[in-house]
């Protein structure tokens, strides 16, 4: 059933941490930034397996269009799993398709790299003819819906049609408007609230833009059958109505490794703290990412808020604030983020354990996808007034304040009650002020709340220097993150060889003592993956808590870390 509704706002009231003041002083001299510029040339490989429908007619002298459909973590192991879901599913059971359809696997408990996937529609096109006015996308799901809006977003100009289902929202949505896009939620979705499908809808429903929003009124989060039965779907995308019969065809499994270049040239601001020069100790940071408008242009404008603002004013500025200027009118780039901040930690006296991370509007959904992919890095994640993010499980063992106005027009409150209630089921330390009476400026009280600084500056990070992030390594080897992770009995661990190697990989605790060997041996070029049941080399079950996997092949070695529960 399609319709347009507008979700009533409930108030809620729930608990505001009570905290002591930081304080301001009186008559402290105006602490002023530094004007800095970044600069550096960032090379990630990246690898994706997929799966590879052809079209029966296919031949070389004339393109085809390509459909790609992206999932979630919800398929990761068995890439098989792949083949009876959503597009792939259909044309196992007999319908007709006269274009390809591309399932890449969502490489470890990650978020999509849309650089990957725009690599991968490049990888497809360099061996197949592809008609590239003609291309497709579609994802389903937390992470695999998240993935098809940013791609989307980034790269408007590679698509004509787009269809987000039961999907993470997108934020400066207009850049699609020129695609032809169906939107589709389940009122009952209790992962992702319904109100961020229509609140995509509204944005985008203007003019002459091609959009159109299905509510389905008693589906939940798992929609995907229903959207991907519909022959009306396929009608849509590919302008021909299927058909269907006996035929079931086979896939081709393939995989892609690219080389992915990004050249950086970005603008910032640094506070430092007034007794800086004269301290031989090391100092927390806190990053913070603005919002849009004129900050985005005029970099003086992001010392007109948030945190930059107050610590001009005589808060007590016992941390090193670093104040990325977002590079254009579009979302904030994690890469780009994450070497600036590596950059200042090894360049300035930073405690590695106290590092922080907010942002305000644009840039709260900025730090929830930071935080995201680089759950490590952070004692504690403050998004206020922020779209929701994919994948927020992933924090579950990092500290998170959560800030909305429930007179929010623009960004919807109930995504960040989602994201708080997500995390709260998995007894995360996360907490959410909702104000009530406040719109979408929820900033100006959260950051004017003493008692928020006192208590960000109490957070701490002993996993600082684990690796979280699933960077492949370029000369040898790929170790991607487990899944299930928190796992209960046992987690699936993925990894990539590039040349004949001696693998080694190892659990050891976070104090680094070896508890189980898993592969000790000569490994050929591939992709493999080894399960592990919580057991050590003696034959004894490993205690609950954070393990590291660690991969070593020669000088060539990678890390990452994993949670197993009793």
């Amino acid at each position: 059933m399609k319709r347009i509704f507008n979700s009533p706002i409930k108030k809620i009231s729930l608990g505001v941490l009570s905290l002591l003041c930081i304080g301001w002083t009186d008559g402290k001299a105006q602490t002023l930034p530094e004007y800095l510029n970044f600069t550096a040339e960032i090379t990630k490989e990246v690898g994706i397996d997929y799966l590879l429908y052809i079209p029966e007619d296919y031949t070389p002298s004339e393109g085809k269009p390509l459909l790609l459909f992206l999932t979630g973590e919800e398929y990761l192991g068995d890439i098989d799993q792949l083949r009876s879901v959503g597009p792939c599913g259909e044309v196992e059971s007999g319908m007709s398709f006269d274009y390809f359809i591309a399932a890449p696997q969502l490489p470890g408990d990650v978020l999509w790299d849309t650089e990957a996937l725009l690599a991968l529609i490049d990888h497809i096109s360099g061996s197949y003819h592809l008609d590239n006015s003609e291309i497709w996308l579609t994802g389903l799901g937390d992470r695999g819906g998240w993935g098809s809006w940013e791609l989307a977003l980034l790269h408007s100009d590679r698509f004509k049609k787009f269809a987000p289902v039961a999907s993470s929202p997108g934020t400066n949505v207009w850049q699609v408007h020129e695609l032809s896009i169906r939107i589709y939620h389940g009122a009952q979705d209790d992962i992702v609230p319904v109100v961020d499908a229509e609140n995509m809808f509204y944005e985008l429903n203007w003019d002459d833009v091609d959009v159109d929003l299905t509510i389905f009124d008693d589906l939940g989060h798992d929609i995907g059958d229903t959207v991907y039965s519909d022959p009306g779907f396929y009608t849509w995308v590919s302008g021909e109505e299927p058909t269907y019969g006996s035929a079931s065809p086979n896939p081709s499994y393939k995989s892609m490794t690219a080389t992915v270049d990004k050249s950086i040239d970005d603008d910032y601001l640094l506070y430092l703290p007034d007794e800086y020069e004269d301290s031989n100790h090391e100092w927390p940071l806190l990053i913070y990412l603005h919002g849009s408008g004129s900050a985005i242009y005029d970099l003086d404008a992001i010392r007109d808020g948030g945190p930059p603002e107050r610590y001009e004013e005589g808060m007590n500025n016992n941390f090193i604030l670093l104040c990325p200027q977002l590079h254009a009118d579009v979302h904030w780039d994690v890469d780009r983020i994450n070497a600036l901040a590596e950059e200042i930690m090894n360049t300035y006296e930073v405690d590695r354990t106290k590092v922080y991370l907010t942002g305000l509007s644009r840039g709260g959904f900025g730090a929830w996808e930071y935080g995201v992919s680089y759950p490590n890095k952070f004692a504690a994640v403050i998004p206020i007034s922020a779209r929701d993010v994919a994948g927020v499980e992933r924090l579950a063992y990092s500290t998170v304040w959560i800030f909305h106005g429930d007179q929010d027009n623009g960004v919807p409150w109930q995504g960040s009650q989602y994201a708080y209630n997500r995390l709260s089921a998995l007894n995360a330390d996360v907490h959410f002020t909702l104000y009530e009476g406040v719109g979408h400026w929820a900033w100006e009280p959260a950051y004017d709340t003493d008692g928020l600084w006192v208590w960000m500056l109490n957070q701490s990070n002993p996993l600082a220097d684990i690796s979280d992030h699933s960077d492949i390594t370029p000369d040898r080897v790929q170790l991607i993150q487990n899944y299930p992770n928190p796992f209960n009995p046992s987690t699936n661990i993925r990894y990539r060889v590039s040349e004949l190697s001696n693998v080694s990989i190892e659990i050891v605790n976070i104090y680094g003592e070896r508890i189980k060997t898993l592969i000790t041996s000569e490994q050929k070029a591939g992709s493999y993956s080894v399960w592990w049941s919580g057991e050590t080399d003696t034959g004894n079950m490993a205690p609950s808590g954070i393990y590291l996997t660690r991969i070593q092949t020669g000088k060539t070695g990678q890390t990452i870390k994993m949670t197993f529960l009793k």
